[in-house]
């Protein structure tokens, strides 16, 4: 496979929809970041909004909104699954979350939040005036799309902590709306609706609306595609995921290699001496090329809406330097657990025993003390506790999609399409992609010098895994190896790979507990995150029996409501 091109014929005939009349959004109060002077408000009996001005004030005000959610989102994806614990510092509304054990008068449950930005969605794609033109455009057609794709994302969150949820998409405009009897919508259902709302627009522009706080406005956007994409995949329509993913990374021109985490130099007795990580930087610089869309959030709470993410994972003067929540066992094992493959020259490579370099640019601390080194900020009390920082907080904002997670997505979508082994080199060798008529064409690494441009995924943390004999799958083409293999266990052993490479990249970003949950309701078999969640101390540790019973029932996957 190496240094050649593999085309996936993947039909790219797109679904048309009715077509979208009656656009635009419902202006609401906002601050912080998305503050901006108007006293133009729009009301029930007010016509649609047909000024260019309108647009923008909507869809900032419903950024607005977003930012409500953004922690909420991040916790119940995170605390619920395996890759943290919780201590003796842990808020008992955290630790309910933790131990999935959720009260209905834990403060996280309330959805109100998530239909707050809803409604505000639904006012706007109902009455925005799409006929409105200025120098020849539709001031309305970006700013819809941008909507369109907030609503269906907000939606797809409810239903992935809530289970079954009322679904409406008309504004609720008086009191009395909120006593009807709404539906309710599964994600299932709500993927269904929502495709072919989106569809229409997975090539139009969005708008540019400069920068706020020094990041460009594009990164605050939800790509049509990857919603559109994730909505595929959650329904199992592997082929269609693919061709989203993978035409979004195509367009964009993002490969496997854009950032990295891994060791500078070694002493002489092969330990870790110095380390360089564009990958940890990706998130104290939220401009990166890296970050796809992120959610702005306010320094400090007199300017806004902050996030509380900081306090929950790191050390922090507003916690009084205790972190809320631990990485678990299980995590740290699997980071080092991982073969680092370190060259030394072009004939010498070593096999580090540092693990997974992508835990230490997130915690910095836990590299500190390995290696003996310090870093201000990281250093430690003088109670000997240590003073814990995420790297991936520190900014302040919160990341919804990178490049490292969509190509690792798109990597799941390709492994159940039955091309398990072009799934594996998104992670081994690393790739480009463009599209090519109907047929999605992979460029796989084959030299040093394209080594720098694609770069696996794994080689983000794990050195150079292009080349790396202790990092590979079973090979087919061995007359044996065929006979000890069927294609559906080196599918689910490359998914396995698949799942573990999301934690070593993504731990901490509100993902795992949806990772697992795809792969448990794809192979029919709640173990498969009930086991990791009871395991979060470490396979050598007996098991917790009562979270194994308690999320072995899928209906306690989803948080209850009152």
């Amino acid at each position: 496979m190496k240094g050649k091109s593999i085309y996936i014929t993947i039909n790219s005939k797109r679904f048309v929809g009715a077509l979208l009349t009656s656009l635009v959004c419902f202006l609401t109060s906002c601050s912080d970041v998305f503050d901006m002077p108007s006293s133009y408000f729009v009301t029930e009996e007010e016509n649609a909004l047909s000024q260019a001005a309108d647009s923008v004030y909507s869809v900032v005000g419903i950024l607005g909104k977003v930012q409500q959610i953004a922690d909420k989102v991040v916790l119940f994806g995170e605390l619920r699954a395996d890759l943290v614990e919780d201590n003796e510092h842990t808020p008992s509304d955290l630790r309910e979350i933790v131990g999935n054990t959720i009260s209905t008068t834990n403060p996280y449950v309330n959805y109100s939040d998530f239909y707050a930005i809803i409604n505000n969605c639904n006012y706007f794609l109902e009455r925005a005036d799409t006929t409105v033109l200025v120098s020849g455009r539709k001031v309305f057609l970006k700013e819809y799309a941008v909507v369109t794709a907030i609503r269906a994302w907000t939606y797809m969150q409810l239903a992935l902590i809530y289970g079954e949820v009322p679904f409406y998409t008309e504004p609720i405009l008086k009191v009395s709306d909120t006593e009807k009897d709404f539906p309710k919508y599964n994600l299932f259902q709500i993927c269904s609706y929502f495709i072919p709302q989106l569809l229409p627009f997975v090539d139009t522009e969005f708008p540019s609306y400069g920068t706020i706080y020094g990041i460009p406005s594009a990164k605050f956007y939800f790509p049509v595609q990857l919603v559109l994409a994730d909505m595929y995949l959650w329904q199992q329509n592997y082929e269609r995921a693919a061709y989203y993913y993978a035409s979004y990374l195509a367009k964009k021109t993002l490969t496997t290699g854009v950032v990295a985490s891994s060791v500078a130099s070694i002493n002489s007795s092969d330990e870790v001496s110095t380390m360089t990580s564009t990958w940890g930087t990706s998130f104290t610089n939220p401009v990166s090329d890296e970050i796809i869309t992120l959610i702005p959030m306010a320094t400090s709470k007199l300017e806004g809406t902050k996030s509380e993410l900081e306090n929950v994972f790191s050390s922090t003067e507003e916690n009084d330097q205790h972190y809320q929540v631990t990485p678990s066992q299980s995590y740290q094992n699997l980071c080092l657990e991982q073969d680092y493959a370190y060259v030394v020259n072009a004939r010498t490579t070593k096999h580090l025993a540092c693990g997974d370099m992508r835990q230490y640019s997130t915690f910095p601390a836990y590299y500190a003390k390995l290696y003996g080194t310090s870093s201000g900020r990281y250093s430690f009390r003088e109670d000997e506790e240590d003073i814990l920082v995420n790297n991936k907080y520190t900014s302040g904002h919160v990341f919804v999609y990178r490049v490292g997670t969509v190509w690792l997505r798109l990597a799941e979508a390709l492994n159940r399409m039955g091309q398990s082994t072009e799934a594996f080199g998104i992670l081994k060798d690393g790739c480009s992609v463009r599209m090519v008529g109907d047929s999605l064409a992979f460029t796989y690494a084959n030299t040093t010098e394209a080594l720098v441009r694609f770069a696996g995924i794994h080689s983000r943390g794990c050195g150079r895994s292009f080349g790396n004999d202790m990092y590979s799958m079973p090979d087919l083409t061995d007359s044996l190896t065929a006979t000890l293999w069927t294609p559906q266990q080196v599918e689910d052993y490359v998914e396995d790979l698949i799942i573990d490479e999301m934690a070593l990249e993504s731990a901490f970003e509100g993902s795992r507990f949806y990772d697992l949950m795809r792969v448990a309701l794809r192979r029919n078999d709640p173990s498969y995150l009930a086991d990791r969640v009871a395991h979060r101390k470490g396979s050598t540790e007996p098991a917790d029996e009562t979270l194994k019973s308690l999320l072995s029932d899928k209906a306690n996957w989803f948080i209850k409501h009152e």
